[in-house]
């Protein structure tokens, strides 16, 4: 039991008020200088500090519960003592050796919640968080363990801190968090101590997954356990058989750790890679960033390819294939590096890549010289037979996009006057003229196209431009039935136009909806490949309920094609696959289909690519186009019960607007 006897908060200090009241009605009549001080606080320090010193002897002579008793009877005679933060802290440390850690636990809570700033604060802390630790309540230790890290200086109870964090990491499933800790404690441990810690690191590796590996891997650049946790992702990635991510490892810890015991045996696993992939009978190329702020779009690409490639390895045993991945690192320097090194070492017959139009560019005299197709999943850049014949585009066309888009605005949302807000950039005005183009050419009227500066979050000014064209032109004023100001009807706005085409980010777009909502512009919202993320209706919310876009994937189309590739992704990679991932899928597609036909060389795999008429793709039949992009069917996407879902078709709607 915790024995506490306290004066009720409202009289605690009375004494003290009544003292100060008595001082300024005697002020004129006492001399300040001769106020003693209280009379017994010494007298009760040093009884105070009687007790404390008898409850240690009580404990050396091995009587606890007679120290125990001493402590709570310091407490309940003294409850505003000088030492009772002692007392708490020494009534806390029995009471977790006798193994009572519960009561421990409520004699350091009242000290740190008592006492925040007593030098016996930062101990009791270390104390609670580890006794909480002990009782299974891992949840309530971490914080204060957490908080105790920072707070102790000596290397002791450092130590037993990391100790418990370790032990609470794991006990919460995160290896990477544990192993931080066990590696700060290893840097404070003597050398014996320290070998220990490293032993149980490196058992800890063993368990951890490959984000964790990875993590632990780019927290510790050049210092152990770094080269550990490279060497482990290495081991697994070779029982994997993932080529690509043996090459990377291995690469990555030869740079890190160039004089390491294990760089030979790291040497002979990139040889024998080599090797392996050079022994193929068919290679295919991956030319990505994968360093720097493109490294997660390459992976989608890459993660794409790979699930065509795991489909042609499964359905076809009459030829070997092998994909070669190269990381550009981001940089002009080393693109053409490894370009060199995949077209001269590996003789790829197709590749996949690069990302950006600028590299497509600069790789097109080597797809030349060596006559390998490239086909780019991501880049701008539509019409790429220009640079050169073996280049090819299966990204997004916005000519093509905006086309399908239109017609469905025209057709199944029946609109006729459309209005433009689009951002000022290159990509806002290549979108807004090619609407307008689109939309013209099916018998649609523009009333008015505005733009916004990219850094704005207030669109006021714009929306009321086009509400002003569009009042002089189609828009009305009417009176409002149920909306009264000071016992008058209000005026309210009725757009004269049906729709309005927004090419922004989904972020973008989603502000701009709310503030046309607020302005009283109740149109359709019409959109492009940008607003195809949760963070359209997580910023829109209601206000872009019913807006419709076009992008090249919705992952959640009922087409047969596309769910046999989401099933697939999701079971290899844990996620839904990103639309760059769809257009890498069916760039590998092209060129698998291109070697099963029989297409050995680059040259003769460039010239199948080139014919592709009417193949399936995921959402519908494919072609190539004359100036090497993929002409496919765009999917119209619609925003419905704030989620996404497949725009209906114009049969099911009609030509009245929802």
């Amino acid at each position: 039991m915790i024995f506490r006897l306290r004066p009720a908060p409202s009289t605690r200090h009375s004494p003290a008020i009544a003292f100060c009241a008595l001082l300024l009605i005697c002020a004129g009549a006492i001399n300040a200088s001769a106020v003693p001080a209280p009379p017994k606080m010494e007298d009760q320090g040093r009884a105070q500090k009687a007790q404390i010193d008898l409850a240690k002897r009580l404990l050396d002579a091995g009587d606890r519960e007679g120290s125990i008793q001493t402590l709570q009877k310091l407490i309940s005679d003294s409850p505003e003592g000088s030492h009772v933060p002692e007392a708490y802290s020494l009534l806390g440390r029995l009471l977790t050796e006798m193994g009572n850690t519960e009561e421990a636990a409520g004699y350091y809570r009242l000290l740190l919640e008592e006492y925040p700033a007593s030098e016996f604060a930062p101990a009791a802390r270390v104390a609670l968080g580890l006794a909480l630790l002990r009782a299974g309540q891992v949840d309530a230790a971490l914080p204060l363990l957490q908080e105790a890290k920072g707070q102790t200086p000596d290397a002791a109870s450092r130590l037993a801190v990391l100790a418990g964090l370790e032990e609470a990491y794991l006990a919460k499933g995160d290896h990477a968090k544990a192993i931080e800790a066990a590696a700060e404690a290893r840097a404070l441990s003597s050398e014996e101590n320290g070998q220990r810690i490293e032993d149980r690191i490196r058992q800890m590796l063993r368990k951890a997954g490959e984000p964790d590996l990875r993590r632990i891997a780019e927290r510790y650049l050049h210092d152990f356990p770094g080269d550990a946790a490279l060497l482990r992702l290495l081991e697994l990635h070779v029982a994997a058989g993932d080529d690509f991510k043996v090459t990377r490892d291995t690469r990555q810890f030869l740079q890190r750790f160039p004089k390491h015991p294990l760089a030979g045996i790291a040497t002979d696993a990139l040889i024998a890679q080599r090797k392996k992939l050079k022994g193929k009978d068919v290679i295919i190329g991956a030319l990505l960033p994968f360093t720097g702020s493109l490294q997660s779009y390459s992976q989608d690409v890459l993660n794409g390819a790979r699930v065509a490639l795991d489909e042609a390895l499964e359905t076809s045993s009459r030829f070997s294939l092998g994909l070669v991945t190269k990381d550009t690192e981001g940089d002009d320097k080393m693109l053409a590096i490894e370009l060199d090194d995949l077209l001269e070492g590996y003789r790829p017959v197709a590749v996949i890549g690069p990302l950006l139009t600028r590299n497509v560019k600069a790789i097109a005299p080597a797809a030349d010289l060596h006559q390998v197709p490239f086909l780019t999943p991501t880049a701008t850049l539509s019409e790429v037979q220009r640079l050169s014949p073996y280049l090819f585009n299966t990204g997004v066309n916005n000519r093509a996009l905006v086309r399908d888009l239109a017609a469905y605005a025209i057709d199944a949302l029946g609109c006729k006057r459309v209005t433009i807000l689009a951002p000022q950039d290159a990509y806002g005005a290549e979108m807004a003229q090619t609407f307008t183009e689109e939309m013209r050419r099916l018998g649609a009227e523009i009333i008015v196209s505005e733009t916004y500066a990219l850094d704005v979050t207030d669109f006021g000014q714009p929306i009321k431009r086009i509400k002003d064209v569009d009042l002089k032109r189609y828009g009305k004023l009417e009176t409002s039935p149920t909306v009264m100001k000071k016992g008058k009807p209000v005026k309210m706005y009725v757009p004269g136009f049906d729709a309005i085409f927004l090419p922004g980010d989904a972020a973008k777009v989603g502000l701009i909806a709310g503030q046309l909502q607020f302005h009283g512009m109740k149109v359709v919202l019409l959109g492009t490949n940008g607003m195809n993320s949760p963070d359209l209706i997580r910023i829109g919310s209601r206000a872009v309920e019913g807006a419709v876009f076009a992008d090249s994937f919705f992952v959640d189309s009922p087409e047969p094609a596309v769910r046999n590739f989401v099933e697939r992704y999701v079971r290899r990679f844990k996620e839904p696959p990103s639309p760059f991932a769809a257009q890498a899928y069916e760039a590998m597609q092209l060129a698998l289909s291109a070697v099963r036909g029989g297409a050995l060389t680059g040259r003769a795999v460039r010239d199948r690519i080139a014919s592709t008429r009417n193949v399936p793709g995921l959402a519908g039949p494919v072609s190539m186009n004359p100036t090497g992009y993929l002409e496919r069917r765009y999917s119209i996407i619609q925003v419905k019960g704030g989620k996404f879902v497949p725009a209906p078709p114009a049969a099911f709607i009609g030509p009245q607007l929802p």
